[in-house]
């Protein structure tokens, strides 16, 4: 199987060549130490991302590949606001959407944060493993971030 499950570890030193960033449309992050390390790893990502969230081009369920940064940075947009909570037909989609474009976009290795906490984990966990399940892409999932 070619997705794999980290119980804890810096998703920013996987040596992936992206990383998933789950991401709200209006185009403003959370304040948790994993978003703090992106500000200020990428701040002109964030920029760019806060310009598209405030001119409605982020729409949830959909995914902004950024490939200006190592690793690029995949925008997964879960969520509408970083308070609402990530809505399980909007992870679908996203992780649909990289199912279909990875091959496309040139993408082999891609780490994951945790999507979603409590009980909707398993079933997303279980999504993660039937549609990104390829010998080829390799997708490793840290279940708790120590941001670097």
């Amino acid at each position: 199987m070619s997705v794999t499950f980290a119980a804890e570890g810096d998703i920013f030193q996987t040596g992936a060549q992206a990383i998933g960033v789950p991401l709200s449309a209006n185009g403003r992050t959370g304040v948790a130490p994993f978003f703090t390390t992106l500000h200020d790893r990428w701040p002109v990502f964030i920029s760019e991302y806060g310009k598209r969230g405030r001119a409605g081009v982020l729409l949830p369920g959909s995914v902004w590949l950024w490939r200006a940064a190592r690793p690029w940075l995949a925008g997964l947009i879960i969520r509408e606001t970083p308070h609402s909570p990530a809505r399980l037909r909007f992870i679908e989609q996203a992780i649909l959407t990289l199912a279909k474009d990875w091959q496309r976009e040139g993408l082999r290795s891609l780490a994951l944060p945790r999507l979603v906490d409590g009980p909707e984990w398993r079933s997303v966990r279980d999504m993660l493993c039937r549609c990104l399940d390829s010998p080829v892409l390799h997708v490793v999932v840290f279940e708790n971030i120590i941001a670097g």
